[in-house]
């Protein structure tokens, strides 16, 4: 009896749910074809027509269209559309959603997205001045455009026909002396995709435009200024915050002085690159090498006096040079071969001065009663000066070409004050140790004047507080702290703190 009850029971709600469902499906019907719109993942309505919307967008667009020079517009990239079967008649107009789009995301164009990724070989300014962002994107409608202005962006570093001598392999070859590129490249990998660009973002279309955008890291106008009479390249440059190498790179056209004219325009702006133009060169030159001066005591003279008993004549060396430049500032130099045509005579002075060192060897520029040895090795280059650098003043000289691991001698007795030891020889803006000096080497002199040499390898043979002597060997040349190439900087202040030009206080340089 009661599984009778429970079969009709199970056999009436059968009956009831199949009533039911059939019902519902004569009232609701067949489900109806539909496009789901979704905006950044969100769901923003249904439409019946795909093909509406897309066009309305293209339509409307007109604006776009001119601005860019474009046939078509396109959604905007956060923008999907998907066919729904649903039985859900809440449907809106096409206009509705379009509205909607409009105001929420802009519309895009068919165009080229570049992406410059940066690395630990770009360039030491372009590194600080991402703050760590490893990439760049530039939006082109015409992918030869970035190619073009890349290739005008290493013009203004190396010259045109230097550059195409050198892309067409019809360099002629170094014969007594001169120069030839050996490698032309960018530290940056660059790739081109083609992709549907917002029409907000900075789209190129000029390679004018873009190149002035790679070369100042920005497409704002740059200042220039009015030639006066009287001006040179030189006091243009020092009057802007620049030195004459970067004043000429914004001036392609103007290579001398004998080009300036009064009332003409030029242009003082901060080059700014965005890539790394880096390039070697071969540099054959015969190079003065200064004499030394070598003192003789003579306690039967005054205390004072001073007579050139042997008179100083430069020699003459023939040095072949191999030059890392990035953005026309030179990374890394290296001396391969040296050739002696006129050895140096040194010159000998006779003095009445008791307490120095007999026999050392000095440059004889002079500050006060001093006298500066030179502190590293010859054959030598100076690749950075007392001058404007990249916006920043540069407050020393920067000494290469003497190799990695060359001495460095103490330019003047006195007490070393300061001794950072220990850092990486890395060349790395990322090394913190010991700062932008890296491994250093602070005297300080009887006159209370200092001298810092930096960039040392990680062995300082001196200590803080040790007593050193005109010409004893300090460090060794290194590439530590902020530096991008094996380089000694040597550094000179007055007892108040102030930084003085070494080629005018110390050196004939």
């Amino acid at each position: 009896m009661k599984d009778k009850i429970i079969s009709f029971l199970f056999t009436g709600i059968l009956v009831i749910l199949v009533f039911f469902i059939g019902m519902d499906k004569r009232e609701l019907g067949d489900p109806s074809e539909a496009y789901q719109v979704y905006l950044n993942g969100e769901k923003i309505g249904l439409i019946s027509s795909k093909k509406t919307l897309l066009d309305m967008i293209d339509n409307e667009q007109t604006m776009i269209k001119e601005s860019y020079g474009v046939e078509k517009v396109y959604p905007p990239n956060g923008l999907s559309i998907n066919k729904v079967y649903t039985y859900n008649h809440d449907i809106v107009s096409e206009d509705k959603i379009y509205d909607e789009v409009k105001e929420k995301e802009p519309f895009t164009i068919e165009g080229y997205n570049i992406t410059i990724n940066y690395n630990d070989n770009s360039s030491p300014t372009i590194l600080e001045k991402n703050n760590n962002k490893k990439q760049l994107h530039i939006y082109t409608l015409d992918k030869d455009l970035i190619k073009k202005a890349l290739y005008n962006t290493a013009v203004a570093f190396i010259g045109e026909d230097s550059l195409n001598a050198y892309e067409s392999k019809t360099q002629s070859e170094i014969v007594d002396e001169g120069e030839i590129l050996t490698s032309v490249y960018l530290a940056e990998s660059i790739t081109i995709k083609k992709d549907y660009v917002s029409s907000e973002e900075k789209i190129f279309t000029d390679v004018d435009e873009l190149t002035m955008y790679l070369l100042y890291g920005t497409t704002d106008k740059q200042k220039s200024v009015q030639v006066q009479e009287n001006d040179n390249l030189e006091s243009i440059a020092n009057n802007n915050n620049l030195n004459i190498k970067e004043l000429l790179i914004a001036n392609p056209n103007i290579k001398s002085d004998s080009l300036l004219r009064a009332g003409q325009d030029i242009n003082v702006g901060l080059i700014n690159p965005v890539v790394s133009v880096t390039y070697g060169k071969r540099v054959v030159e015969t190079v003065d090498i200064a004499y030394s001066t070598k003192y003789v005591d003579d306690d039967n003279r005054y205390v004072g006096s001073k007579e050139v008993t042997t008179q100083g004549q430069n020699g003459r060396t023939k040095i072949t040079q191999e030059i890392v430049y990035i953005n026309g500032d030179i990374q890394s130099l290296v001396i391969s071969n040296k050739e002696v045509i006129t050895p140096a005579i040194d010159e000998v002075i006779t003095r009445g001065t008791k307490g120095y060192n007999p026999g050392n060897y000095h440059y004889n520029n002079e500050l006060g009663n001093v006298d500066f040895f030179w502190p590293t090795v010859t054959p030598f280059k100076i690749t950075s000066r007392y001058e404007w650098r990249w916006g920043k003043m540069h407050e020393a000289i920067d000494i290469s070409g003497c190799g990695m691991g060359s001495p460095i001698y103490s330019s003047t007795p006195g007490t070393v004050v300061e001794v950072v030891n220990g850092c990486a020889n890395r060349g790395s803006l990322n090394n913190s140790c010991g700062g932008t000096y890296g491994n250093h080497v602070v005297v300080l002199m009887s006159n209370g004047y200092k001298i810092t040499y930096a960039h040392l390898t990680n062995s300082v043979p001196v200590k803080e507080g040790q007593t050193v002597s005109q010409g004893q060997v300090i460090g060794y040349m290194g590439s530590s702290g902020s530096s991008t190439g094996t380089h000694l900087h040597w550094q000179i202040e007055n007892p108040s703190g102030t930084r003085l030009n070494p080629c005018k206080v110390a050196f004939r340089c």
